[in-house]
């Protein structure tokens, strides 16, 4: 072998090096069920109670991962589908990042603003995770702006300790409260869509940004509350990479919840169900990110 290419294959071997150095980063969020609605005291023993390998944004540092320490819900008692994903997801090789915002009860579709319909038309200052259609559009929801602004501040204390902070993909739970409207629910696909490509576009990412979202509501029937559950679950399995629809979204797959174990209120997910539904959204992300790659 030349001197030349010698020099070539080390260059190559560093710059592999650099990359599987590079903090892995998952972007997490949606609603009460990214929350997380499963109870620690539930989780097996044989789960370890600090994830190996597995850091959470705290809003000020990624902290490990300890079952009933760390703050991984909306207290560290309870838990969503970010154990499962760090359980099956993170190695020593690639330890994973995780920056997980949510909003219980909260819409993406920009007519509701909260639990209100506020009609078709978009509006300013509602709570909602529409991402709007610009970075200065003024109707852009709430939610998204926080979300938003968590995930940066997050990737900005990778940078500032000297990493290179390398996003992976993005976590998406929610769709409950826009089963509860017709317009909310048709347009699904193509809301996420716009959820997806606003992110990536938002933080300079790869425009097809690998996504994995979970289909709401599997239990039969539905709560009476979600009028227009079935056309909510059709819109997310179209939006399905693979479905052969017109409104397929590239590079995003959608992990179905049917089995998947649910508390009394055939809504939420048990502690077991969050295990099942964190470990199919990171058996889905594997497939998109080595597909990538």
């Amino acid at each position: 072998m030349s001197l030349r290419s010698l020099v070539f294959v080390a260059i190559l071997a560093c710059a592999s090096v650099s990359l599987a150095d590079r903090p892995h980063v998952y972007l997490l969020s949606g609603q009460s069920n990214m929350q997380g609605s499963g109870r620690v005291a539930d989780i097996p023993e044989s789960v370890p109670r600090e994830i190996p390998n597995a850091y959470l944004w705290n809003g000020k540092t990624f902290e490990p991962m300890v079952l009933g320490q760390t703050k991984l819900g909306a207290n560290p008692n309870t838990f969503g589908p970010e154990v499962g994903f760090a359980l099956k997801g993170a190695t020593a090789e690639h330890p994973v990042y995780l920056i997980k915002y949510f909003a219980s009860g909260m819409p993406l579709y920009h007519g509701w603003n909260g639990g209100k319909w506020e009609g078709t038309e978009p509006g300013p200052k509602r709570r909602n995770f529409y991402p709007g259609l610009t970075p200065d559009d003024p109707n852009v929801g709430a939610l998204y702006q926080q979300m938003l602004s968590m995930y940066k501040k997050g990737l900005a204390e990778l940078a500032a300790q000297g990493e290179e902070p390398q996003v992976e993909g993005f976590l998406w739970m929610q769709g409950e409260m826009d089963a509860k409207g017709e317009e909310s629910a048709i347009s699904y696909a193509a809301n996420l869509k716009r959820l997806r490509d606003r992110l990536a576009a938002d933080l300079k990412l790869d425009a097809e940004l690998p996504m994995v979202y979970g289909q709401v509501l599997p239990h039969e029937p539905a709560a009476p509350r979600f009028t227009h559950r079935t056309e909510t679950r059709q819109q997310m399995a179209d939006a399905d990479a693979d479905s052969g629809k017109p409104e397929a979204i590239p590079n995003a797959k959608m992990v179905s919840t049917d089995g998947f174990e649910v508390l009394a209120d055939t809504v939420h997910y048990s502690a077991k169900g969050q295990l099942q539904l964190g470990e199919a959204m990171a058996a889905a992300m594997q497939k998109l990110t080595q597909k990538g790659r």
